[in-house]
């Protein structure tokens, strides 16, 4: 099928059994996941990262889950909200979040209507995206349906900024544990909610079982250091420091092992006062990220002058992986 206009199987086309396929019996597929505080510099060490992979040869996506997408500036082409081809083997795509909250709406009605109206809430599906919360879930729905596929060698995923990283990790407890403790899914409230729609109950729970399939599939993937690898991206200034700490405190907490660190706007050498003393405060800021984390691969990346897009991505690639700073751990066969 064409990855310009790709058919999205249900999951009532593919079937209940690969939903969660063992991920040995799959396509060697690779999740690069690129997270840090927003303004660091995330989208572009994640299109660099697809320019690199695929100038290897290998079928990349660049795949952006932050609702306010950057990627077309990025690459300085309008992506469109369906996978559009950059270069050769490697795509982008932007996921529509409005599109897709109401694909997302309609594949979980059941669980929503029953959920929203145990509050008395009318929700409409155009509406549903805006919701706090609920574009990590879609998102996350959609690269599911990607990993599933198995059409790319790597998926880059451009994150949303730092706060939105963690419902990643907490998916099957998000879809699972807080829609059954609400809906007390068992059988007698399975007969009732059947009684008030005929198969109203049994769609319902279904639709949770699909829901924690995907996420729990999800969740494997990202904690199997042979499929995924996390890179923070981060700036040497006190706020940007700090939050990267959290998050990287946080995230090995659920598990789930952060590979590499990347030190973006890193000033150039200067003999002005000004620039003598940014170096110096930023050189403090290095040194100590370097020791903290001397377990991971730590790249630095300079301040380019000027905005980095288009063909300027070549030269922060060839930084990161052509200067051996960073290494992707599948380019053999």
């Amino acid at each position: 099928m064409s990855r310009q206009d790709p058919k999205v199987l249900s999951y009532g086309e593919i079937g209940h059994k690969q939903l969660n396929p063992p991920l040995d019996q799959l396509r060697a597929m690779r999740l690069i996941y690129v997270a840090g505080k927003g303004g660091v510099g995330k989208s572009v060490c994640s299109a660099a990262t697809g320019i690199w992979t695929s100038a290897q040869g290998k079928e990349t996506l660049a795949f952006s889950m932050d609702p306010a997408h950057s990627l077309s500036d990025i690459f300085d082409i309008d992506i469109g909200s369906q996978p559009k081809s950059i270069s050769d083997h490697l795509y982008a795509y932007e996921p529509d979040l409005a599109e897709e909250a109401r694909g997302f709406f309609r594949r979980y009605k059941n669980i929503l209507t029953a959920l929203f109206g145990l509050f008395e809430v009318e929700v409409k599906p155009e509406d549903f995206g805006n919701m706090p919360g609920v574009s990590e879930l879609i998102f996350m729905d959609k690269l599911n349906d990607i990993f599933v596929e198995k059409q790319y060698d790597f998926v880059v995923i451009d994150s949303a900024p730092t706060a939105m990283v963690l419902p990643l990790l907490q998916l099957p407890s998000i879809t699972t544990g807080f829609v059954t403790r609400v809906l007390g899914m068992r059988s007698k409230w399975i007969g009732v909610l059947n009684l008030l729609e005929s198969g109203f109950g049994d769609a319902i729970l279904k639709e949770i079982r699909t829901m924690r399939i995907k996420a729990e599939t999800m969740r494997n993937a990202l904690i199997d250091p042979k499929t995924a690898s996390i890179t923070v991206v981060t700036i040497p200034e006190k706020a940007a420091v700090e939050e990267s700490r959290r998050l990287i405190e946080t995230v090995e907490s659920h598990g789930v092992h952060v590979a590499s660190l990347i030190i973006n706007h890193v000033m150039r050498e200067c003999d002005c006062q000004f620039c003598q003393n940014k170096m110096a405060s930023q050189t403090s800021y290095i040194q100590d990220l370097q020791s903290r984390y001397s377990d991971k691969r730590v790249a630095i990346l300079p301040d380019y002058g000027a905005e980095v897009k288009g063909e300027g991505l070549q030269q922060v690639a060839q930084d990161l992986y052509g200067k051996g700073q960073m290494e992707l751990w599948t380019l053999g066969p």
